[in-house]
């Protein structure tokens, strides 16, 4: 099994859960650059994909952080062992579909089976949404360095997956930055949460 169920009776979230699930709009959204410089010159000189590069190192910062991996099922909260996620696929014809991508520990493997898997989705005929939720959306913006973001969406309320999007890398003096949206359900995650991703997100990035 890939999740466990939340014991309600020792959650220490329970009344900001209980509080924030009965709002309309219960998602908030933070945008922030994030630096990218070491990522992006680690990139350049390996000939690695900048994209699935900083990609694998969200989901590897997502794995680390309980609150990121919850989601509401049935009136249930379930926490996920391990989360993917699912990303928009840019047509020849300028289109979009959608398509799954699965977590690998290694950047290596990530890559290989990403591009793998992209490449199959990408022969694919017609516009499937997403239906797993044991993903996070993520989607790229590279034309624009974005300051916001606001996500189109079907209001629905055990709708509770993150939602990333990646901006266009800019330089700022000697540094690298890029534009990061990151949309949360409030009664599964806190500030605190999405400051803890930032953090720990820097830290991966700085390692390159």
């Amino acid at each position: 099994m890939n999740y466990k169920k939340i014991d309600r009776s020792t959650w220490k979230r329970l009344p900001q859960y209980e509080f924030f699930k009965t709002f309309e709009q219960p998602f908030f959204n933070v945008t922030a650059n994030i630096e990218v410089t070491k990522l992006y010159d680690h990139c350049k000189a390996n000939d690695l994909p900048y994209f699935y590069t900083v990609l694998h190192a969200l989901l590897k910062t997502i794995q680390i952080i309980p609150e990121f991996r919850c989601r509401i099922h049935k009136g249930e909260v379930l926490e996920y062992n391990t989360i993917n996620t699912g990303v928009t696929i840019l047509q020849e014809d300028q289109n979009f579909i959608y398509g799954t991508l699965d977590y690998y520990e290694k950047l290596e493997d990530f890559i290989y089976k990403s591009q793998t898997a992209i490449d199959l989705q990408k022969k694919e005929k017609g516009f499937v949404p997403h239906t797993e939720p044991n993903v996070v959306y993520v989607s790229s913006l590279p034309w624009v360095s974005f300051t916001g973001f606001q996500h189109a969406r079907k209001f629905d309320v055990e709708d509770s997956i993150p939602r990333f999007v990646f901006g266009k890398y800019f330089k700022e003096g000697e540094q690298i930055k890029m534009p990061l949206s990151v949309e949360v359900h409030h009664a599964l995650v806190d500030g605190f949460h999405v400051g803890r991703l930032f953090e720990l997100l820097k830290e991966s990035l700085d390692a390159f």
